[in-house]
């Protein structure tokens, strides 16, 4: 009785998740407690955002500049994440998506020089200790699934003045985009300026320096185009 009741509920949290059959009763009831009340501390903490919304959120998230972030409704923020909204569009979570435990979203470090956006659409998935800057800008499209240890990096340090110390060189910002329905393996970095095509595989450790065609297959350092899901298509140099 307690599995259908809950079953239900996941058909509108998370449609096409049901409980598995070895589960049992105790477990599932310290879930269901679990789960209770991550639901009532992610909504009350959201009202601090842009919008309030019903959401899952572990214990010690901090949010910075909440009034530019938004949390999508059914999202799931885990353990001891930062979010920081510190931009021109801030950071916009879709409904339904998933953040690990410990990961770090962070628009912008710098007051006097705010950052752009990360905007992470509905249905996506980003594993645990991820890091995602969104000085230059971040776009993650609609259902892609990316493995823990994600980093993406949306500008460069300028090194050309070679009588001047690196770090007051300023950057140059430019952004990223991951198109809907990809999937990047664990540890990937995207790198400023690369667009990854829709529904484009990366293998764990890749590092992208340039931009993907849809469908590909990519693999190393740097990351080359190995294959396509298109059957006919080539692999890429």
């Amino acid at each position: 009785m307690l599995k259908e009741i809950v079953n239900r509920a996941l058909m509108r949290v998370r449609p096409g998740k049901q409980i598995a059959g070895e589960v049992g009763g105790l477990d599932l009831m310290l879930y269901l407690v679990e789960q209770c009340w991550n639901g009532l501390r992610g909504t009350v903490l959201s009202l601090r955002s842009k919008r309030a919304a019903v959401c899952f959120v572990g214990r010690n998230v901090r949010l910075r500049f909440a009034r530019n972030i938004e949390i999508g409704r059914y999202a799931t923020i885990g353990d001891g994440a930062i979010l920081s909204g510190l931009g021109r569009n801030g950071l916009r979570i879709g409904a339904r998506v998933n953040i690990g435990a410990y990961s770090r979203l962070i628009v912008g470090t710098d007051v006097a020089r705010p950052g752009s956006h990360i905007h992470i659409g509905d249905g996506c998935g980003i594993g645990e200790y991820s890091s995602v800057g969104g000085s230059g800008g971040v776009s993650i499209g609609r259902n892609t699934i990316i493995g823990q240890y994600f980093s993406a990096h949306p500008e460069n340090h300028n090194f050309k003045d070679l009588l001047r110390p690196i770090r007051e060189q300023g950057t140059t910002r430019m952004p990223i985009g991951i198109e809907e329905d990809c999937w990047l393996g664990a540890r990937v970095t995207v790198l400023s300026g690369v667009t990854i095509g829709k529904g484009s595989v990366i293998a764990a450790g890749s590092v992208i320096t340039r931009d993907v065609p849809p469908f590909s297959i990519v693999a190393g350092v740097p990351g080359r185009v190995v294959g396509s899901r298109r059957g006919g298509d080539d692999a890429g140099a």
